[in-house]
């Protein structure tokens, strides 16, 4: 087994118990990992990206979301995180409307965190926003609209169903804010209170149309089901980058460097790939090995 490998198995090891701990050596990043699939194959990735350039990484998992890696990061607990710029500016900042353009987005988390010591490091093309789920089947022929204007056509019809989470139908910026933007008939709109693990079975089921989930779903991918373009960037850009402590960048100058080649290579539609090998029963591990080798092959 190689030395890779044995790094990218450790990252396994680690989400089986209650946590790792390790020497407290200057020489080893503390990486923090979050409480779903999507952020344990982000780990898995950067526990393989960081070994090829030579720097040892200790995964500390299941810290929650947003607030939960963001609180560990502020006390010094963990040195490297993934997060998501619109999850940060609203819940980790509790700031107001995040903006839908990703570089805005990723702006101004930037440009907030740093007198707070943290630095958000080159970002991804991926964009773990919201997106309405459909079945393949559902779409029209090649070559004819596919985006949300068409999708909007439909569910203003009053037969198809949208099954959402009650929160996006009653908050103000949610549901209203896209029938108004693509001209939805909220008289003849039939909605389903869903969350989004429901909302992807009754679409694949064909009990409702459209499902809302995010942009970057495995479980909507595996189940079979494509995501509907949101031509108007309505939903807020949750740009998925890397963020560092200063103090860590200082202690690891290689860091940031190294991160960079995967955060050139991971979009939307790759992570969300990823994501639905992981709902599908793959090892993260695994699948982060690969993904590098292909994206990015070692001379």
């Amino acid at each position: 087994m190689g030395r890779r490998r044995v790094l990218a198995a450790s990252l396994a090891l680690c989400a089986a118990v209650a946590g790792c701990r390790g020497g407290g050596e200057d020489a080893v990043v503390t990486l923090g990992v979050g409480s779903t699939a999507e952020q344990r194959m982000l780990a898995a990735l950067t526990v393989v990206a960081l070994d090829r350039a030579g720097i040892r990484v200790e995964p500390r998992p299941d810290l929650g979301g947003t607030v939960g890696l963001r609180r560990e990061g502020l006390r010094g607990n963990v040195e490297l995180w993934w997060d998501y710029t619109g999850a940060a500016w609203a819940l980790g900042m509790g700031e107001q409307a995040p903006p839908a353009d990703t570089d805005e987005s990723y702006q101004r988390v930037r440009r907030a965190d740093e007198d707070r010591g943290l630095v958000w490091l080159e970002p991804t093309a991926a964009n773990a926003t919201l997106a309405l789920y459909v079945r393949g089947d559902a779409l029209p022929p090649e070559g004819s609209p596919r985006g949300m204007s068409w999708l909007a056509g439909v569910l203003s019809g009053g037969e198809a169903a949208l099954c959402a989470d009650r929160d996006f139908v009653r908050r103000d910026g949610g549901l209203d804010a896209l029938a108004e933007a693509y001209a939805i008939g909220m008289d003849r709109l039939r909605v389903v209170a869903a969350d989004e693990a429901t909302a992807i079975r009754r679409v694949a089921a064909g009990s409702c149309f459209a499902g809302l989930a995010t942009a970057t779903s495995g479980e909507a991918r595996a189940a079979g089901l494509v995501p509907v373009a949101d031509e108007l960037a309505i939903f807020p850009a949750f740009v998925v980058a890397p963020v560092a402590r200063a103090a860590a960048l200082a202690r690891h100058p290689g860091l940031a460097g190294a991160l960079q080649p995967l955060a050139r290579v991971l979009d939307t539609r790759a992570l969300g790939e990823l994501n639905a090998e992981v709902a599908r029963g793959r090892d993260p591990a695994t699948l982060a090995e690969a993904f590098l080798e292909q994206a990015l092959p070692e001379p």
